[in-house]
């Protein structure tokens, strides 16, 4: 099976959780298929991935317009369009896209008639927070914020291609329950769910009822490393541990300075920090789209204190706790206190999988099928 992949990041080291979880979704798939793969991304290709199928990958480098998100997309679409319509032929089976190449990857598959499935990974990239299709014209503009009046022109057009590619799909993949309820809201389009494929035994460690309360991933104020601080500062009798990179000068001098807190600026393989992690905290603010920290952690049976954001909720289920003022120390206190007391190990472990990756790879494989049968 020849199958054709647009996505910016396929080879590219600095890529994040999208990619992952292409590759692991591909290398299931090629378990059960023999498939080659053309690969069609932006530069650089300084990371490619060791596969079990065969692939290549095909450079295009695009003029982009900085700081103006919305025109950007948009502009860097257009040019896209025109080279992947010069690279896609009828021996192309079926082609895989997400991120912000997708919609105009799904119309040239569309055009030649090749079936295609749009991964939604986020859908921060529509701009549907800054833009309401229910609401006209003059609410919009007054309603966005400065960026989005200056390219409100584009912010729509953003928004409405990608509204047309997820109509235009032949199957429009969400990541979550969160993420497939915006899309059939917003886009009136009901498709499959495929959550990120966790590899079950890359996270498994045996529970350390004496390790730290941890948060993993504090770059930025939207994922709440203040909260956790301030959660820290509240409860002096426990460690706690903070694992990746901070941006925020501030944020990073205060760990710092904090006496009960520890700082992993990497860590290249999350069971040591899971094995020294008696309970995981996401206080994210951001509208998080699925949740892979906290599925990690119940891999384990960690018990895990989310934010009432995005998909966190849907993941952990009932075996977490919710917090729903998250600006409040006070129900956090209460909710790690309660997560420490009540945990049922078991049923974490039996919920996570559900997000495994044979399961998902499973699930993906139907999909492939169906949609070469259309």
């Amino acid at each position: 099976m020849h199958i054709a992949v647009s996505y910016n990041k396929f080879g590219t080291s600095k890529s994040g959780g999208a990619r992952e979880s292409l590759l692991t979704l591909l290398k299931g798939v090629a378990e059960q298929k023999d498939i080659t793969v053309d690969v069609y991304q932006t530069p650089p290709v300084d990371d490619p991935p060791e596969t079990n199928f065969e692939y290549s990958i095909h450079e295009r480098e695009l003029h982009e317009i900085p700081k103006l998100t919305w025109m950007n997309q948009v502009f860097t679409r257009r040019q896209w369009g025109r080279y992947l319509k010069k690279q896609l032929t009828p021996d192309h089976e079926l082609l895989i896209t997400q991120n912000a190449l997708a919609p105009v990857s799904v119309q040239i598959a569309a055009e030649f008639e090749i079936p295609s499935l749009f991964f939604v990974r986020s859908m921060a990239l529509t701009g549907y927070e800054k833009y309401d299709p229910s609401c006209n014209y003059l609410s919009n503009f007054v309603n966005t914020d400065i960026g989005g009046r200056i390219q409100y022109h584009f912010l729509w057009k953003n928004f409405q291609e990608y509204k047309r590619a997820a109509q235009l799909a032949t199957y429009t993949i969400a990541n979550s329950e969160f993420t497939a309820g915006l899309i059939d809201e917003l886009f009136d389009v009901e498709g499959p769910i495929i959550n990120p494929p966790i590899e079950l035994e890359e996270y498994r460690v045996e529970y350390n009822p004496n390790g730290f309360i941890t948060m993993v991933n504090p770059r930025a104020a939207y994922k709440g490393a203040d909260i956790f601080l301030d959660i820290a500062d509240e409860m002096p009798d426990e460690e706690f541990l903070l694992v990746g990179p901070i941006s925020s000068s501030e944020i990073k001098s205060w760990a710092q300075q904090a006496q009960n807190v520890r700082h992993w600026e990497w860590c290249d393989d999350m069971r040591e920090a899971y094995s020294v992690t008696k309970l995981v905290v996401v206080p994210s603010r951001w509208e998080e789209p699925f949740g892979r920290v906290p599925a990690e952690a119940m891999v384990s049976g960690i018990p895990c204190v989310v934010s009432d954001r995005g998909g966190l909720p849907d993941v952990v289920g009932e075996t977490g706790v919710i917090v729903d003022d998250i600006e409040s120390v006070k129900y956090w206190k209460d909710a790690i206190n309660h997560a420490l007391t009540n945990t049922n190990e078991d049923a974490q472990k039996n919920r996570v999988i559900q997000y495994s990756a044979e399961q998902q790879v499973r699930s993906l494989t139907e999909i492939i099928d169906d949609a070469q049968d259309l």
